[in-house]
């Protein structure tokens, strides 16, 4: 072997941001892997290896490519098959196309089948071409196929099979309709998040891939809070269903509110709305949950950061409108209420490009609750963590009380505890601009002589948010002329 030094160039990398230590864990339906064994992986080669394809390798890609983030990935087990919707052939052909029993799709796909050349089905003559995007790319950079005899057409990835009826096929016919990606049950969801809950690996957020409803809320947020209680603070994200075929803003917000109404959760983002966003696998511009985007973001910036910020837009591949910034998918300045709904939902900012931003990251806590955005409960949870790693090595350890027989902590001892624990909360948050003030106080009542006991309290005044700025903008005759609004 000759001595020396080779290189790959790679491309499509312009999007990619500085690698860090934050690690995004993930829950998804995958086409290989263990159910409910997390795997920890770096770069999308790898991550492909371990789990094929799929839900789970298209939000792990995204997050590695456009974040440069690590992913701990948990295959959920596929309980039920990928599926087809109403597939329909738009022309002059009499075939009747349908989806295949067997092959069926690993993810949402928007199929697209034009045929060039017009024949009857398993007569040699018919050719076409394929998209997975609904036409936007075509499958092999727009190779034609030759349907031959053959009375089907599997894509080259095997993902998807379409069945072709007898009949004919005429030049420009096109055959079109959903593939549905496979999903967990909540039996599932529920091992791959008791998976997440024993492993040592770290993960600091959790972004779950598969359509949320009720039930599934219910699960992830009693799962969280076991964490929770067991010291482990973290939080997650997930989806509402995609919108159906011809569905209305307003019949697709009437779904969410009859789905999720009754539902809450201090520790859970739903997020609704779909949005075009490229794949980091395919290159394709596939509609997928915005999730996929957001989770990422939440996972890579502070715990005080809000991602509506306008600096953490737009997402990176991700668009709600089209080239000539006609609305595509869910707008919320074009269609507000969702995000009244408590969902976090995707906007366009008037003047500032085609991108999509993150309207408000919206928790999905009880009405009225102190935790309206994810960084409230982070930052919550970050004093949370601060407090009891500085509290943890007190235990069993002896303090002085007082004489007086109350058995009541000393001065002196109980200011020496406030002094440390303060003193890193001022270092770590209120130094570094994560809330406007954290306050730890000890109990100096408590006959901890007698229980061994003593309460604590660690009070966050966060950072508010400006959501509004309200002004007035009037032509006068001097610069010191005060503006009436009439």
């Amino acid at each position: 072997m000759n001595p020396a030094v080779s290189s790959t160039v790679a491309d499509n990398t312009l999007g990619i941001r500085a690698p860090s230590n934050v690690v995004l864990a993930i829950i998804a339906t995958s086409t290989a892997g263990t159910a409910a064994t997390p795997q920890l992986v770096a770069n999308v080669p790898d991550l492909q290896t371990g789990f094929g394809g799929g839900v789970l390798v298209e939000l792990a890609a995204y997050a590695i490519e456009r974040y440069g983030i690590q992913c701990l990935c948990c295959r959920a087990a596929s309980t039920v098959a990928g599926s087809y919707g109403t597939i329909t052939l738009a022309g002059t052909g009499t075939s009747v196309p349908s989806g295949d029993g067997t092959i069926k799709p690993d993810n949402d796909y928007d199929i697209w089948i034009k045929f060039l050349t017009g024949g009857t089905i398993g007569v040699t003559g018919i050719t076409y071409q394929l998209s997975l995007d609904g036409g936007t790319t075509l499958v092999n950079g727009g190779a034609v196929f030759a349907l031959g005899t053959a009375t089907n057409i599997v894509f080259p990835d095997g993902s998807v099979k379409i069945i072709l009826g007898a009949g004919t096929i005429v030049a420009l016919d096109v055959v079109s309709g959903r593939g549905i990606a496979p999903k967990w049950d909540t039996t599932a969801l529920d091992a791959a998040l008791a998976a997440l809950a024993a492993t040592q690996s770290k993960w600091t957020y959790l972004e779950i891939g598969g359509d949320l409803d009720s039930t599934a809320v219910s699960t992830i947020d009693a799962k969280l809070e076991v964490m929770r209680a067991a010291g482990r603070k973290r939080r997650a994200m997930g989806h509402f269903r995609r919108p159906n075929v011809a569905e209305s803003e307003a019949t697709y917000r009437t779904a969410f509110q009859t789905a999720l109404a009754a539902s809450s959760s201090r520790r859970l983002t739903v997020v609704a709305g779909w949005a075009g966003i490229d794949s980091s696998v395919s290159r394709r511009r596939y509609i997928r949950p915005p999730s996929l985007a957001v989770a990422p973001l939440v996972a890579s910036v502070g715990e005080e950061i809000d991602v509506a910020e306008l600096r953490f837009g737009p997402l990176p591949g991700v668009f709600i409108r089209d080239a000539n910034g006609n609305v595509l998918h869910h707008d919320e300045t074009q269609n507000p209420g969702l995000d009244d709904d408590r969902a976090l939902t995707l906007r366009t900012w008037e003047g500032r490009g085609l991108g999509a931003w993150v309207n408000n990251p919206k928790l999905l806590s009880p009405v009225g609750s102190d935790y309206l955005y994810v960084q409230l409960g982070r930052v919550v949870d970050l004093a949370d963590t601060i407090s009891k790693e500085e509290l943890e090595p007190l235990c069993s350890k002896g303090v002085t009380v007082k004489t007086d027989g109350s058995g009541q902590i000393t001065e002196e001892d109980a200011a020496s505890i406030e002094g440390q624990v303060n003193a890193r909360l001022a270092r770590e948050m209120t130094g570094l601009r994560k809330c406007s003030t954290a306050i730890f106080t000890l109990s100096r009542t408590d006959n901890v002589l007698q229980t061994g006991q003593i309460s604590w309290q660690t009070r966050v005044v966060p950072l508010a948010y400006l959501k509004k700025l309200v002004g007035v903008v009037a032509l006068v005759a001097s610069d010191k002329a005060p503006v009436t609004v009439v």
